[in-house]
């Protein structure tokens, strides 16, 4: 998705679709989107707000996977990947987009969701339609994250609950983040680098490996930084194949990430895993 840059004078990040990387393993901030003035400032105030915090980190180097949306071929291709090495992942569904096409790409099916959930992987909330939180009104944020809580409950059983949420686009409005501190566990953003103790457990940071950001990404260095600091880092892709499209990420990226994560020592868990394990 095209962006225009709204940074404030502060160089505060402003909204953003998506994270980019200025320099090996290095990404900056969120790519912005155009949005209003009350819309820029309730993100402001947001990614500033930080209403809880993550416990302490043990010490050992954590990676999680995540998919966002998602294409179908984060399943199909990405699932094969994971399965291959033994690795759970966390995939953030929009209800709205299952079964149709977005951003020009087939999207996971009906059937799809039991067997992600049944390979033991995190199904996480990214709202029922893949719309920013700051176009909403807390009741509309409400109301998309019970839809989605809904549709979930049919495809995975009456008893499923999400445990972590993804913003769609990382634009986080303030009421989105309130609503979804006492609803989630933990919510994750588009906003890069690695997550320490103390940091903000509702707007969780990111190392995107899709091909917009993957030039000049030095991963084996970042991943030996998570496991060098104990950090927790969080890998967020959409689709796995071998387009050109930017927001995918070919299935031997993402075999030679999980490699190298291995390689540095890093324990791979989804993110609910993660949180549980800090007692998040």
């Amino acid at each position: 998705m095209k962006s225009t840059d709204h940074r404030p004078s502060d160089g505060t990040p402003a909204p953003g679709g998506r994270a980019a990387h200025p320099a090996p393993g290095q990404p900056s901030d969120p790519a912005p989107r155009r949005t209003t003035l009350a819309g820029r400032i309730s993100f402001a105030a947001a990614t500033r707000l930080r209403l809880r915090r993550l416990p302490d980190l043990p010490g050992q180097g954590f990676l999680s996977i995540s998919f966002d949306d998602i294409p179908r071929s984060a399943w199909t291709a990405g699932g094969e990947v994971l399965r291959r090495h033994g690795v759970r992942a966390t995939y953030f569904l929009n209800g709205a987009l299952c079964g149709t096409i977005f951003e020009n790409r087939e999207q996971y099916r009906p059937e799809d969701v039991a067997d992600i959930a049944a390979e033991g992987h995190e199904i996480g909330s990214h709202l029922f339609h893949h719309v920013s939180t700051l176009g909403l009104t807390p009741g509309q944020v409400r109301r998309e994250i019970a839809l989605n809580d809904a549709f979930l409950q049919q495809a995975v059983g009456p008893g499923f609950r999400a445990r972590s949420f993804a913003y769609p686009y990382g634009e986080i409005s303030l009421g989105a983040k309130w609503l979804c501190s006492r609803r989630f566990a933990t919510s994750r953003s588009v906003r890069p680098g690695l997550n320490r103790s103390g940091a903000d457990r509702d707007q969780l940071r990111i190392i995107a490996i899709d091909n917009i950001f993957a030039r000049g990404a030095d991963w084996g260095a970042t991943l030996a930084a998570v496991a060098r600091q104990g950090a927790w880092a969080i890998a967020l892709a959409h689709g796995v194949d071998d387009s050109d499209h930017p927001y995918s990420c070919p299935a031997e990226r993402l075999d030679g990430f999980i490699r190298q994560a291995r390689a540095a020592g890093l324990e791979i868990l989804p993110i609910a895993t993660v949180a549980d394990r800090l007692g998040a």
